[in-house]
């Protein structure tokens, strides 16, 4: 009879069903098996271990840190973790969300290989769910027919909008992707805690052990932080092309080609081995900095790269000083990017950003809004008046103010119009240029006030705030070199803002406030008197670029 379906096809397809559904229940409890059979991805032993216990908390611990050396198949694997994450499981339960230190690594590397699998999949007889746009986006149709919903995506938000910026993003089975690990600030971690709060959930985190005084580098040196973490770590030599591991016996066209395909090789490694490490007194290689963090995927020791010594800003934050009312003001400004303005107050030795919340006004008087020691992106006009106020509320002495690039405005403001003319603090503004007071022990002015801060801390002359991380972090980034005629170099602003994921703002600010007026100006202070105008040119010393037209030269 025309139009009937046979019996037979009937019975194959509810067949082929359950033995899909079968097979997807395989999928769900072994990674393993879904990475070779749909991608078909085979990983080396040692990350084999660690992809099998992410995907299944073996532990009990759905949080998991890897730190590695360079070209170990890191951002690969986070991709294929994301994809098994929002294919072997139902779409409207499962969603993944990708970060990383920039918006061009989550595309260029994250949703790249995202793309490759996805791609994989439609070719080889697998049909995963939806579409990948270019917005860093991949969307399924709802099985209820009311639209698109993504069950993965990719966000770098801006710093000051990180902690809200995955809130109602989650799904019954959430995980949080975060590559470069090594690069992110620790508001992006709260931000992934605040959506992996179900019971299916994870963090996946993995990157580079470059920098010390990290949230990464917290990770692996304060056990109580650690607990609820599995934490591994990848050298270049638990890799195939060191070890010799056969992972695709039967294949050797794929052996080959993952050999090649961007793996850290042995004549790397072997190159790595003579010019990455150092003799030591009795003549012995010892690796360097660069050694441990690419090859051995640990980080430097303290005496490595780093200038202010691990101990001294712990002890700093553990010292007590009696603020004695009134001090110095120093004040960074940013203007760009996710720069902040931070002012410090510097009473007797107790060093804090100025936390109360108190009203400023506009030149008639009236309140214009209220602030505390740390704001975002403002008109010049109205950082002069926040820092106006502050500077009396407190009853500072002296406010040094960033004047160079656009911080010039706001200290011509506050010196010459006529709403500040009621200040009583000496006014010192600080631009870039000058040279160091000797060249032999430091290259810039700017090397020598941070060796200013540092001798503060070693005499345990400073009291620093013990829960600000920031600053913490900040101090304990900062590395220098020596240069030809033996004198100090810290690392260069620019280059810290591009490892940093920003400015050292809290830390310039503490300078600012710290250093000696006498050594600013090679003058005494009590030459000085209040009200005055001072100009000291720190343009090496806050390391700033010189970029564009209409910058104060």
């Amino acid at each position: 009879m025309s139009g009937l379906i046979p019996l037979s096809a009937v019975v194959g397809e509810a067949l082929d069903e359950i033995a899909k559904r079968s097979k997807k229940t395989i999928y769900q409890n072994d990674y393993l098996a879904w990475a070779s059979d749909v991608l078909g991805r085979r990983y080396y032993e040692r990350m084999a271990g660690i992809m099998d216990e992410v995907a299944h908390s073996r532990t009990g611990k759905t949080r998991t840190a890897v730190k590695s050396a360079n070209g170990t198949g890191k951002s690969y694997s986070l991709s294929d973790f994301g994809t098994w994450w929002v294919t072997a499981f139902p779409p409207e339960e499962s969603l993944a969300i990708f970060t990383a230190n920039g918006r061009d690594q989550i595309e260029r590397v994250v949703f790249k290989y995202l793309k490759d699998n996805y791609g994989y999949m439609k070719t080889h007889g697998y049909n995963p769910p939806g579409q990948i746009n270019e917005s860093l986006e991949w969307k399924y149709e709802k099985l209820d027919g009311s639209g698109k919903e993504a069950i993965a995506f990719g966000k770098r938000p801006a710093d000051q909008d990180i902690v809200s910026s995955f809130q109602g993003t989650r799904k019954p089975r959430t995980m949080v992707g975060l590559d470069e690990m090594g690069g992110l600030p620790e508001d992006l971690l709260t931000a992934a805690e605040a959506v992996t709060t179900g019971g299916e959930t994870c963090l996946f985190g993995i990157g580079n052990p470059d920098r010390r005084g990290t949230l990464f580098h917290r990770l692996w040196t304060n056990k109580t932080y650690a607990a609820d973490w599995n934490l591994h770590t990848i050298s270049a030599y638990d890799l195939p092309t060191m070890t010799g591991e056969d992972v695709y016996p039967n294949d050797p066209v794929r052996q080959e080609a993952m050999l090649s395909s961007g793996m850290t090789t042995r004549r790397w490694v072997e190159h790595k081995e003579r010019a990455w490490q150092d003799d030591d007194a009795y003549g012995v290689p010892q690796p360097n900095a660069l050694f441990k963090s690419k090859v051995l995927g640990i980080f430097p020791d303290e005496g490595d790269t780093t200038f202010f010594p691990e101990n001294y800003v712990t002890a700093a934050q553990e010292n007590q000083i009696d603020p004695q009312g009134g001090g110095i003001g120093g004040v960074d400004l940013g203007f760009a990017g996710e720069d902040e303005s931070v002012f410090t107050v510097n009473d007797a030795g107790h060093c804090r950003v100025f936390d109360k919340q108190i009203a400023y006004r506009d030149d008639s008087g009236e309140v214009a809004g209220k602030t505390t020691g740390s704001w975002g992106k403002a008109e010049t006009i109205d950082s002069a008046r926040r820092i106006h106020a502050i500077a009396h509320y407190c009853g500072l002495s002296e406010v040094r103010v960033d004047a160079s690039g656009a911080g010039v405005g706001v200290f011509n403001e506050l010196n010459s119009l006529r709403e500040f003319r009621d200040k009583e603090y000496t006014l010192i503004g600080i631009r870039g240029g000058t040279a160091s007071s000797d060249r032999n022990q430091w290259a810039k002015a700017r090397d020598e006030h941070h060796s200013s801060l540092k001798e503060q801390l070693r005499q345990g002359a400073l009291d620093i705030d013990p829960d600000d991380s920031k600053l913490r972090d900040e101090l304990l980034i900062i590395t220098y070199k020596m240069n030809d005629r033996g004198a100090v170099v810290i690392t260069p602003k620019k280059e810290l803002k591009n490892e940093f994921g920003g400015s050292p703002d809290r830390l310039d600010s503490l300078i600012y406030a710290t250093v000696g007026l006498n050594t600013l100006l090679k003058k005494e202070p009590e030459d000085l008197e209040t009200g005055q105008r001072i100009m000291f040119d720190a343009y090496e010393f806050t390391g700033n670029s010189f970029e564009g037209a209409g910058l104060p030269i």
